[in-house]
C-alpha cells in the first residue's frame, strides 16, 4: 500500500487487481484477463516495485511493441521506477548500459521491457542464463498476450515458440495479461507459455460507459464523420481506424484542409520520431484526432478519449473490442461509432484469400473471425453489448443493464417472435449427424444447413449430409440468431481441438443429455 501511494499515485485498487497482484507476489503463475482500462499494468508493475536491495531480482515485461515499449517505460521513470528497455530502437550506448547492469555485480533494474524478438537472441538467453542461475529472475510477464495467438500464428514466430521460458527457467513464475481472449485463446496463450497450477483473473468484459453504434457507410463518410465531431465532441480527443496507411493520410489531411479539425496519421510506415511528434501532440492535446491503422493505441494510457471512430470494418470482434476500449478510460461517457459497408467486407476478403504464406486453415479462421463482425453490425434486434459480451463468453448480460447506451436499444426496433422448434431441431440433427472424426466450424455448419454451393462444402461431400439444405428458406442473419440461442442455451457447445502446428481451433458438437439411453435435444 506505501508504494501503491507513494509510486503510483493512487490510493485503492481496481476490481481484481489486489487478486492478481498477491498472486504474483506469491510467486504462482497468472493469467489476468481484464478490459481496457482495467488496470492490467499495475498488476506486474507494483509487484516489480515492491522488491529492493543491491541483489533485487529482475521482472522481464514481454512487450509487442516497439512504441508501447517507450510510452510505458517513460511513464514509470517519470514516477521513479528503475526500468530499462532493450529494443531495436535504442542506440549502442544505450544497448551496452542496459546490458552492463544485467551483467554486473551492482544494482539490478527493476523492470526491463523488450520484445520477444530480443528476449529470444543468443545474447540475451546467455544473460538470462545468469541471471538464472543467480536467483535474479523476478518472473516473465507477458504483456498483450492475446498477441501470441493473433499474430504468433501468421508473422511473428516468436510469439509461437515461447514454450522455451518455462522448458529452460522452470522456476521462473509467469503471468500473462490482455483485454480480450476468447475460450480457445485462453486455452492456446495457457499451452504455449506452459502455465502451471495458474491462478485464472478475470474481470467482466462490459464497459458501461461506452456506447456503441452502427452506422451506414456511404460515398461522403468522412463528411459524415467531420459532422458528426463537430456536433458531438467539438475540441474533443479521439481516434479514428482505418485500414491502410494511404487512407490515414488522406483522411487526417481532408479532415484538416476541408473542416478545420486538428487531426494527425499516425501508422507504421513512419519513421520513429514522427510517429513519437504525432503521438505526444495528441496524447497533450495539441491534436485532438489521431487518424492510426491498429499499430496505434496498444497499451497507451490516455484517459479522456471521448469517441473512436472505425472508417472501416475491424477484421474481428478482438480487434473491434480492443480498438472501442481505447475510449473513455477515465470511466467517463464515450462513443464508438462503426461506419459500415459491404464493400469492406469484400475488400477484406480479398486480403485474407491473397494473405502470403498463411494456411488455408488460418485464412478459414480469419474468414470466420470477419463473419463474425459482420453478424455484429446486421444485427439491428439484440443489444450490442449482449452481443459482444456473449462472444466473449458472457451470455447471461441483462440487455436492461444496457440502460439504452447502444443503438439497437435506442431504437426500440419492433420484434417479432417465431417459433423455431423444428428448425431447432434440424439443424442440432445437422450437427449430430457429422462423424466423430469431423471438425467443423459454427460459420460451416450454418452454410450447409442453408444449403450453400460453396467448394469446401461439395469437396467434403457434406452437401450429402441428410439435413444439408435443410434452413434453405431461413436467411443468414436468423439462422445466426437460432445458433448463439441453441448455444447460450447449452443445447450446443464449441469445442477447442488443437491442430497440427500446435494452435486450438473452435469446433461445434451437440451437447446430448441422455434419458433412458436415448439422446434428447
Amino acid at each position: 500500500m506505501r508504494n501503491l501511494k507513494s509510486v503510483f499515485g493512487l490510493h485503492r485498487f481496481r476490481d481484481h487487481q489486489l487478486d492478481a497482484i498477491n498472486a504474483a507476489m506469491a510467486g504462482k503463475d497468472v493469467f489476468v484477463l481484464m478490459p481496457t482500462g482495467g488496470g492490467k499494468s499495475l498488476c506486474y508493475q507494483l509487484p516489480a516495485v515492491c522488491t529492493g536491495g543491491k541483489g533485487r531480482r529482475v521482472s522481464f515485461v514481454v512487450s509487442p511493441l516497439v512504441a508501447l515499449i517507450k510510452d510505458q517505460s517513460k511513464a514509470l521513470k517519470d514516477k521513479g521506477v528503475d526500468v530499462v528497455t532493450l529494443g531495436s530502437a535504442d542506440s549502442d550506448a544505450h544497448r551496452t548500459g542496459a546490458m552492463s547492469r544485467l551483467t554486473g555485480s551492482g544494482r539490478k533494474p527493476q523492470i526491463v521491457y523488450l520484445t520477444p524478438e530480443k528476449l529470444n537472441t543468443h545474447y540475451m538467453r546467455g544473460i538470462l542464463d545468469k541471471l538464472y542461475k543467480d536467483g535474479h529472475i523476478a518472473r516473465f510477464v507477458m504483456d498483450e498476450a492475446h498477441c501470441i495467438t493473433s499474430w504468433g500464428r501468421n508473422f511473428r514466430g516468436s510469439y509461437a515458440n515461447l514454450n522455451w521460458l518455462r522448458d529452460t527457467y522452470p522456476d521462473v513464475p509467469i503471468m500473462a495479461l490482455t483485454a480480450t481472449a476468447k475460450a480457445e485463446d485462453i486455452i492456446n496463450i495457457h499451452n504455449h507459455l506452459k502455465l502451471r497450477d495458474c491462478v485464472f483473473i478475470k474481470s467482466p468484459f462490459n464497459r458501461p460507459n461506452l456506447n456503441y453504434e452502427i452506422r451506414q457507410k456511404g460515398s461522403k463518410v468522412v463528411a459524415d464523420i467531420a459532422a458528426y465531431i463537430k456536433s458531438t465532441h467539438p475540441n474533443e480527443s479521439g481516434i479514428i481506424y482505418c485500414l491502410s496507411r494511404n487512407k490515414c493520410e488522406e483522411i487526417a489531411q481532408e479532415l484538416r484542409d476541408n473542416y478545420a479539425l486538428s487531426a494527425r496519421h499516425f501508422h507504421a510506415a513512419m519513421s520513429d520520431e514522427d510517429k513519437h511528434n504525432a503521438q505526444k501532440a495528441w496524447q497533450e492535446g495539441e491534436g485532438e484526432i489521431i487518424v492510426a491503422t491498429i499499430a496505434f493505441g496498444m497499451g497507451i494510457d490516455k484517459p479522456d478519449v471521448r469517441f473512436v471512430i472505425h472508417h472501416h470494418l475491424p477484421k474481428s470482434m478482438e480487434g473491434y473490442y480492443q480498438e472501442t476500449g481505447r475510449a473513455g478510460r477515465d470511466r467517463l461517457p464515450a462513443d464508438c461509432v462503426l461506419y459500415f459497408t459491404y464493400k469492406d467486407i469484400a475488400i477484406l476478403k480479398k486480403m485474407i484469400s491473397e494473405s502470403e504464406g498463411v494456411v488455408e486453415e488460418e485464412k478459414q479462421r480469419q474468414l470466420d473471425q470477419l463473419e463474425e463482425v459482420v453478424k455484429f453490425c446486421q444485427n439491428k434486434q439484440h443489444c450490442r453489448r449482449s452481443l459482444m459480451l456473449r462472444y466473449f463468453g458472457q451470455p447471461d448480460f441483462d440487455p436492461k443493464d444496457c440502460r439504452k447506451f447502444c443503438d439497437n436499444c435506442r431504437d426500440n426496433v419492433h420484434t417479432v417472435s417465431e417459433d423455431m422448434t423444428v428448425v431447432a431441431r434440424d439443424f442440432l440433427h445437422l450437427v449430430q449427424s457429422t462423424t466423430e472424426k469431423e471438425n467443423l466450424t459454427k460459420n460451416h455448419l450454418q452454410a450447409v444447413f442453408r444449403g450453400s454451393k460453396a467448394q469446401k462444402i461439395l469437396a467434403n461431400n457434406h452437401d450429402k449430409l441428410p439435413w444439408y439444405g435443410r434452413g434453405k428458406d431461413i436467411d443468414g442473419e436468423k439462422c445466426a440468431m437460432l445458433v448463439e440461442h441453441l448455444l447460450t442455451h447449452g443445447a450446443l457447445v464449441e469445442t477447442g481441438v488443437k491442430n497440427s502446428a500446435g494452435w486450438t481451433n473452435s469446433y461445434m458438437k451437440v451437447c446430448v443429455q441422455i434419458c433412458g439411453g436415448r439422446p434428447i435435444f
